[in-house]
């Protein structure tokens, strides 16, 4: 097996890892709540604008994570940094999504990181945008996230 087979076999692996934690991060972040998302007016808390912006950005994500695998299992490797930006994002909008629903004290400065790692997904989606439906989906979900965060932060 030549050196460069075993390195893009590293990689691989290692994205396909990367992108199996964030699935399952989304998934039980979407589970953990029990189905009383729209109960959350009820115990004072949620920002249910941001909870589903945050949301859609995990829905994104993962579409857009999954997209960049299969480009790497051709060997294209030209979407890494969208999909190390990809997996930023679910990860950090699977949290935001949760202090959203429950209205943690904390939001407004986890809207903040937030809203940066949103920025610059949607940067490294935008590079990819026009050639990549999941990628020009992804930039428009986190610029709606971006936006909704920003609200949090500056109310």
């Amino acid at each position: 097996m030549a050196k460069g087979d075993l390195a893009r076999r590293d990689f691989l692996a290692a994205a396909t890892a990367v992108a199996a934690a964030a699935a399952a991060s989304a998934h039980a972040a979407g589970h953990e709540s029990g189905g009383h998302e729209q109960h959350a007016h009820h115990h004072g808390g949620g920002n249910e604008e941001l909870a589903q912006a945050a949301s859609d950005c995990v829905t994104s994500g993962d579409a857009c994570i999954a997209h960049c695998l299969a480009e790497f299992e051709s060997g294209r490797t030209e979407l890494a940094e969208c999909a190390l930006r990809a997996t930023e994002l679910t990860a950090a909008c699977a949290t935001l999504q949760k202090f959203a629903a429950m209205g943690s004290s904390h939001l407004p400065a986890f809207a903040a990181a937030t809203a940066a790692v949103c920025k610059s997904c949607e940067s490294a989606c935008r590079e990819h945008a026009d050639d990549h439906p999941s990628c020009d989906a992804c930039a428009t979900a986190c610029a709606a996230c971006q936006r909704a965060c920003d609200k949090v932060v500056t109310a």
